[in-house]
C-alpha cells in the first residue's frame, strides 16, 4: 500500500507508527507534530508545541501517549 500525505513543511524529521491503530505521527521542521490515519488518509490532529524543528517522536507502547523532542530543548 502506497499512501501520500502532503504538508506545508519543507522537511519531515521523524515518523512513528502506532502499535495498534492505523496512525502515524510526523514531526516536522517547522515545529508541528501531525497525527494521521493512514487508512482513511486524513489528518486527525495537529500539535504546535515546539518553538523549532521537532527532531524525534515516538508512541508509548501501552498508554495513549507520545513523546517528542525538538531543537528548543523541550521534551513534551
Amino acid at each position: 500500500m502506497l499512501t501520500k500525505f502532503e504538508t506545508k513543511s519543507a522537511r519531515v524529521k521523524g515518523l512513528s507508527f502506532h502499535p495498534k491503530r492505523p496512525w502515524i505521527l510526523t514531526s516536522l521542521h517547522n515545529g508541528v507534530i501531525q497525527l494521521w490515519d493512514y487508512r482513511m488518509c486524513t489528518l486527525i490532529d495537529k500539535f504546535d508545541e515546539h518553538d523549532g524543528p521537532v527532531r524525534g517522536i515516538d508512541f508509548h507502547k501501552q498508554q495513549p501517549l507520545f513523546v517528542s523532542g525538538g531543537d528548543d530543548y523541550k521534551i513534551k
